[in-house]
């Protein structure tokens, strides 16, 4: 088990990492930055470790909750981690390693949607510190 704590600061570095990638990544040049690189690594590496605490966090409490809106809304969130770990994972792992040789319409495809999965990561740790663990906090 997790603490709220621990989970709260992984999303003050995670929101930290995503403020500074959304903007590297909109620069297709940066895309075989070495350094850029090191920091799309670390930031699937932390993100993919905050999915997986969830899994085994206080949340789950939350899905036992009598308040079926309470379970909905949790349910919701929890499902949605599924979706960005599918999009995510196959985007960030892909970032560094596409051809060089694409066209500029295909890097500016690839550089938009990256900043897609980022923001989609931002929106998802919002509705984590304004909706979820409010209820955590609520219900112990």
């Amino acid at each position: 088990m997790y603490s709220l704590e621990e989970l709260i600061a992984q999303n003050n570095d995670i929101s930290e990492l995503s403020a500074a990638l959304v903007v590297l990544v909109a620069e297709p040049g940066l895309r075989s930055n070495r350094y850029v690189c090191d920091l799309v690594s670390r930031f699937y590496d932390k993100v993919w470790m905050h999915l997986m605490f969830e899994d085994k966090s206080l949340y789950l409490d939350l899905l036992q909750h009598s308040d079926p809106e309470v379970v909905s809304k949790v349910q919701d969130f929890h499902d949605s981690a599924r979706q960005i770990k599918k999009k995510f994972g196959r985007h960030v792992k892909q970032w560094c390693h596409v051809d060089q040789s694409t066209s500029e319409d295909e890097a500016a495809q690839f550089s938009t949607q990256m900043q897609e999965v980022i923001k989609s990561i931002m929106d998802r740790v919002r509705v984590e510190n304004e909706e979820i663990i409010p209820l955590v906090n609520t219900t112990h």
